[in-house]
């Protein structure tokens, strides 16, 4: 193990750029870099490059800053093209510091243009074409945009992550994966984000895209967040996303716990979702900064679980999902009108509606092949909702053990 405060240039007092000696340390060919506690905090003003077989290993309490105006990102692997293997990333609080940062998104509004590696995107950390990732106990601070952006990983941990975010920025996501990701674990990621704190889009389309292509065997266990924007929002639009169990998710939420997405950011690509889990949901809503319209419902997008079209999700199941809401009256689950969910499955599931006006457990606009209930209780003290309201088509339908007061019960 290397200390980094053994290298030249590397000071550790906030005024110095230690960019140089942060790299060499890296360059060394030590399978360790440990940067302990600084004086203040280390200052970098470009990317740092961590190689193949190497950790960078940071005190829980070291503070790695980007320098004002240096519109960079702060950790990268060093070889994007040919790809890295067996990186290690722990510790420390990296602090993207964009009060003093500029993205190009940010300046222009505009998304719409092809990914450019060259271009600062305001991303803290991002990886690209790694196999046996592992980013763990450490705390993500104030990007541009996303705090950990990635693609094409194989094999990865991204765990023990905390948001401290200013909410300054629009578009700031937590953990953003892209293509070809595969066999992941993301666990226990705790704060508030201004956009999604877990975002598995197989497709972009956008500024952003790194890669295109199928995402699949992940897992998402643990999300702890009050005042969140999205939970987990899953995103296909030509690539599928297969094989996804999301797991203990807590808090609030301004738009969804869930999202099943397609934006038409490639207009006219399918949007296929196979075999996803949903289980362990404890959540209501938020009321802070929900949008609402001056009159009328308010958009189903807002729902708690939005599959909107052309989603085809081959088969869902929820369980052991309990919502308390006394913010905002949107469904649980709402299935847009051109959406497909193949089979839905919903067991022990609980909802208790406090605010005075009615919410359903599921609205289906679209079509279910086959929707089964298991063991299902909803009470509202405001009639009108339902169980299950359908205006689309719904195949075939079971249910046992299922039991509501203020709410219709019939499928």
């Amino acid at each position: 193990m290397r200390s980094a405060l053994n290298f030249s240039g590397v000071v550790g007092d906030g005024q110095h750029d230690d960019t140089a000696g942060l790299q060499a340390a890296l360059n060394s060919g030590a399978a360790t870099v440990w940067l302990p506690a600084p004086p203040v905090c280390y200052l970098i003003s470009r990317p740092l490059l961590i190689h193949s077989g190497q950790t960078l290993a940071a005190d829980r309490h070291a503070v790695i800053r980007l320098a004002d105006q240096a519109h960079a990102h702060m950790l990268t692997n060093a070889d994007h093209e040919r790809g890295n293997q067996r990186i290690t990333v722990t510790g420390g609080i990296w602090d993207g510091n964009n009060a003093h940062q500029t993205c190009e998104y940010h300046q222009t509004g505009n998304w719409k243009v092809p990914f450019d590696p060259c271009r600062y995107l305001g991303v803290l950390m991002q990886f690209n074409r790694v196999t046996d990732l592992r980013v763990a106990n450490l705390t993500l601070k104030d990007p541009e945009m996303f705090g950990f952006q990635a693609a094409n990983l194989r094999r990865f941990t991204i765990e023990d992550i905390t948001f401290d975010y200013n909410l300054l920025r629009a578009n700031m996501d937590g953990v953003h994966l892209h293509g070809n990701c595969h066999e992941g674990r993301i666990g226990n990621l705790k704060g508030t984000t201004n956009d999604d704190l877990v975002a598995l889009n197989a497709d972009d389309g956008s500024i952003a895209e790194l890669s295109r292509g199928p995402i699949t065997d992940i897992l998402v266990d643990g999300i702890w967040s009050q005042d969140g924007y999205t939970g987990v929002r899953l995103l296909s639009a030509g690539s599928p996303i297969r094989r996804v169990r999301l797991a203990n998710i807590f808090g609030t939420y301004r738009h969804n716990v869930v999202s099943f997405t397609n934006h038409k950011v490639h207009p006219g690509e399918p949007s296929t979702f196979d075999d996803i889990s949903i289980e362990g949901v404890f959540c209501s809503k938020s009321a802070a900064g929900t949008a609402k319209p001056q009159a009328g419902p308010l958009w189903s997008g807002f729902s708690q679980i939005w599959i909107d079209a052309p989603a085809v999700v081959s088969n869902l199941t929820l369980r052991d999902y309990h919502r308390t809401e006394t913010a905002v009256p949107v469904d649980d689950i709402h299935i847009e009108s051109g959406a497909t969910v193949e089979s839905l499955q919903l067991s022990d599931v609980t909802l208790v509606n406090q605010f005075p006006a009615p919410v359903n457990l599921v609205r289906n606009c679209g079509t279910i092949g086959h929707l089964n209930l298991q063991n299902v209780f909803a009470r509202a003290g405001t009639p009108g909702g339902s169980v299950v309201k359908n205006t689309g088509i719904i195949r075939h339908a079971s249910q046992t053990g299922v039991a509501a007061a203020g709410l219709v019960v019939g499928l």
